[in-house]
């Protein structure tokens, strides 16, 4: 067997954990949970509803572990088959408008300004943030989410939504206007939102 024939490591995993090792599983946990944990939490919106959604994934991952071929990379396939459990839950999020519970827990994870006066503006704006993703078309919001606050590159964010890259690029291009545009009008800043996480110093995975 040649070095391009093995098996990956997380494809090795993928096969002991489904066959029943709770190391293996565990180490698959260690590897990818965060990641994991850090994409709920920004569809999920709350500490506590990202930890139940979190759950949610790593049950469905194991679940389905015996599927996992190793043709790509283990994280993007758990991202994929985590999508259909994220939007549910953003949808439920959104019908039940939390958009201030949302706020509040996520300045509690960013990192502090040295400068007081800036730090406020930047948490400001970034409330209104996430206050506007609440009421924009859901595959602009989606968008936004994966490549700005989560910080994904545009092909990994093309792969999760299973859309060509040209359709991502203009869409995270509408989706920011739109994004801008209602964050403008609340705060009365120009272009407070053009780049929503990565402007205002959020740090992402």
């Amino acid at each position: 067997m040649t070095a391009a024939d093995r098996p990956c490591p997380d494809l090795l995993l993928a096969r002991r954990a489904a066959g029943g090792s709770a190391a293996a599983w565990e180490e698959l946990i260690a590897l990818y949970g965060e990641r994991v944990y850090n994409l709920a939490f920004h569809f999920a919106g709350s500490a506590m509803d990202a930890d139940d959604l979190t759950q949610e994934i790593f049950l469905r991952l194991y679940q389905n572990l015996r599927l996992y071929r190793g043709d790509v990379p283990f994280a993007g396939w758990a991202m994929r088959l985590s999508r259909n459990l994220c939007i549910d839950h953003y949808r439920r999020a959104r019908r039940e408008r939390r958009a201030t519970v949302v706020s509040g827990e996520v300045m509690e994870r960013l990192p502090a300004a040295d400068d007081p006066q800036a730090e406020a503006q930047k948490r400001l704006q970034l409330r209104e943030v996430y206050r506007a993703l609440e009421q924009m078309p859901e595959d602009f919001a989606e968008v936004v989410v994966l490549f700005d606050l989560q910080g994904w590159s545009l092909e990994e964010t093309a792969a999760y939504l299973e859309l060509p890259l040209g359709t991502i690029k203009s869409r995270l291009h509408r989706a920011r206007l739109d994004l801008a545009e209602r964050v403008t009008a609340k705060l009365g800043v120009r272009g407070a939102a053009s780049a929503p996480a990565r402007s205002l110093g959020v740090e992402t995975c």
